[in-house]
């Protein structure tokens, strides 16, 4: 017995739908909102969150036990370089951007002799889109 009209027409709608639905997740755009078929982002921090205040602590003279109770236990310790501390930071944020930030200490004799560093937020207080915690304002992303 043929099919009816309607039945051919329901099925066809339904193909459509699940043709429609099966490629929604194909797109390849980088927008941090999600859609209904886009995969859940989140804020990825890794490494040492370091600010201008926090590295305006260390001094030249101090010792090692002294820059790890400012700073924290450094992230990289090159076994070849035993006189350099790097202090690394690393935000990935929902949409694919990351912001990178490098805070180097070097020694000699045990002491700091020097501080590199790349621009790094002043203080701790919350606007700072790699701080962990930080909310973006509604309507507004990167």
């Amino acid at each position: 017995m043929p099919q009816s009209r309607p039945l051919r027409l329901a099925t066809l709608v339904l193909a459509a739908g699940a043709l429609v639905t099966a490629t929604a997740g194909c797109s390849s755009s980088n927008r941090a909102s999600s859609g209904l078929f886009a995969p859940y982002r989140i804020d990825v921090p890794q490494g040492n969150y370091v600010d201008q205040t926090m590295l305006a602590q260390v001094k030249d003279g101090m010792s090692r036990e002294q820059v790890r109770f400012a700073l924290g236990t450094p992230l990289l310790v090159d076994p070849f370089r035993p006189d350099r501390w790097d202090y690394v930071f690393r935000f990935q944020h929902p949409n694919g951007a990351a912001d990178l930030r490098r805070a180097t200490v070097f020694f000699a004799e045990g002491r700091v002799a020097r501080i590199e560093s790349d621009a790094l937020p002043a203080s701790d207080e919350g606007s700072d889109p790699a701080l962990p915690g930080y909310r973006r304002k509604q309507g507004r992303f990167r």
